[in-house]
């Protein structure tokens, strides 16, 4: 089918080979680690949050967790249409990229507020807090993933820029997993309601600031725009082009899995170490333990993924994180346990550091492919549909963990049944590990960095013998 296309291209030279500032990678990255943040605190506190300091009934949560998050899983790739059929005076993705950012701290703040309201006040509050919060969460997803294919077309750029990404991530998963517990503990001295609302409203004011920053540091630079008179592509059709796209299936299997199964075991993490180790402390010492041979991991992405290709990388990853995930059902609640625990931990966390980098290029190089070979930039609905799946990941482990400590009977701040610690167990080991599985998909992702390389080249090719308005 004839496309008229309008390609911008904000600078006059020749930009294809054009090395990215350090401060333009980390504007356009650093909403990886402000979503990790959130998705962090939403996964290990908020359930928490909710029935022991609000002192909501888990089996409500479950319900309202699943319920907003299957929500949002739908609505996701609606506002990627969206997103894809609009362009601002500000820019196509930019704007929308900004606004998520400083929304998701305003209403994250909101969400983790207790004003002590009683009965269906109470409920009412959390129920339109957390739909708030989860909807910006959700709809983030389109914006973010269609930035990156907008500001650079090179791999090694995109390889940065992922090292990048995950530097962020590492930083938004430490500042939770290391500072929330005994901040919210020291900050509300002895009233964790004060602890988490201090610490939210401290990251809406930076989300505000991290806003500003974006809005100068950002440059889109290929914008490929339909010309107003040609005919629409319906919601068919764009499914069609992502379905028959196996680099794309293969990608949101992956992001599925893998959000999936830590979701889970993020959060049964602080039942676990709390019930099951009696000490809610370890929650800050896995941290720790995470830190080294994350940073680890990542340096050395680059170097390994070159030697060994983007597909190994993931797979090895992949294989690694299920072994280690089922192994945990096995540790005992001694300090020896503590220990082994703690070096399944940084092993599965070296090799999420080494893979995660990699991990990023996939879905650009997806994007590219399906504009090289359908001729149609739909960048903003696939990036939707991913957070569909991010989304109904977290709504499915979210309602998943919070159902299952339901089922096994547990009771906020008691002493827990051998029935209830044996189902901490499973969520911590087996229920992930089965979930992870999923992820050795990428075993059939073969578009390598050959065919990358292929697919930019002839992109560029086509930018440049567009002058204006081209039928393709």
């Amino acid at each position: 089918m004839n496309k008229t296309e309008i390609v911008k291209n904000v600078n006059a030279i020749d930009v294809e080979n054009r090395k990215l500032k350090f401060g333009e990678k980390l504007a356009a990255v650093i909403n990886s680690g402000t979503g990790t943040f959130h998705f962090q605190m939403i996964q290990m506190f908020l359930l928490f949050f909710y029935t022991d300091v609000v002192k909501i009934s888990p089996a409500y949560v479950a319900g309202l967790f699943l319920i907003t998050r299957v929500f949002d899983a739908f609505l996701a790739p609606v506002f990627g249409i969206v997103v894809d059929k609009i362009t601002t005076p500000w820019g196509k993705y930019k704007p929308w990229v900004i606004g998520i950012t400083v929304g998701s701290g305003i209403f994250g703040w909101l969400a983790f507020t207790n004003f002590n309201l009683t009965g269906n006040g109470k409920i009412v509050y959390v129920t339109i807090t957390y739909i708030l919060y989860s909807i910006t969460m959700a709809i983030g997803a389109a914006p973010i993933a269609a930035l990156t294919p907008a500001v650079t077309k090179r791999i090694d750029e995109r390889v940065s820029m992922g090292q990048l990404s995950y530097y962020s991530v590492i930083v938004g998963a430490l500042i939770v997993t290391m500072a929330v517990q005994p901040l919210y503990k020291v900050l509300g001295g002895g009233n964790d309601s004060r602890g988490f609302f201090l610490i939210m409203g401290a990251f809406a004011v930076i989300s505000i600031l991290i806003g500003v920053y974006q809005n100068h540091g950002i440059k889109e630079r290929y914008i490929i725009e339909p010309d107003k008179n040609e005919n629409k592509h319906s919601l068919k059709e764009m499914f069609a082009v992502i379905f028959t796209n196996k680099t794309a299936i293969i990608v949101y299997i992956y992001v599925f899995a893998t959000n999936l199964a830590n979701g889970i075991r993020t959060g049964a993490s602080i039942y676990y170490f709390k019930y099951y180790f009696h000490n809610e402390g370890l929650l800050v010492v896995a941290g720790m333990v995470s830190m080294l041979p994350t940073m680890i991991g990542v340096v050395l992405s680059s170097k390994i993924t070159k030697r060994i290709g983007i597909k190994k990388n993931l797979t090895t990853s992949a294989l690694v994180t299920v072994i280690v995930t089922a192994v945990v059902i096995f540790v005992p609640s001694s300090s020896i346990g503590v220990i082994m625990y703690m070096v399944l931990f940084a092993l599965m966390s070296f090799f999420a550091g080494l893979s995660n980098p990699a991990q990023a290029t996939m879905m650009p190089a997806a994007m590219d492919y399906t504009e090289w070979k359908n001729k149609l930039n739909i960048n903003g609905f696939m990036g939707s549909f991913s957070g569909f799946l991010q989304s109904l990941a977290t709504a499915l482990s979210g309602a998943i963990t919070a159902g299952m400590l339901a089922f096994v009977g547990y009771v906020g701040g008691a002493v827990q049944s051998s029935g209830t610690i044996f189902g901490l167990k499973v969520l911590m080991s087996i229920l992930p590990a089965f979930v992870a599985i999923l992820t050795l998909s990428v075993i059939w992702f073969d578009l390598t960095e050959d065919k990358q390389a292929k697919i930019t080249k002839e992109l560029e090719k086509r930018r440049k013998n567009v002058e204006g308005n081209v039928t393709v």
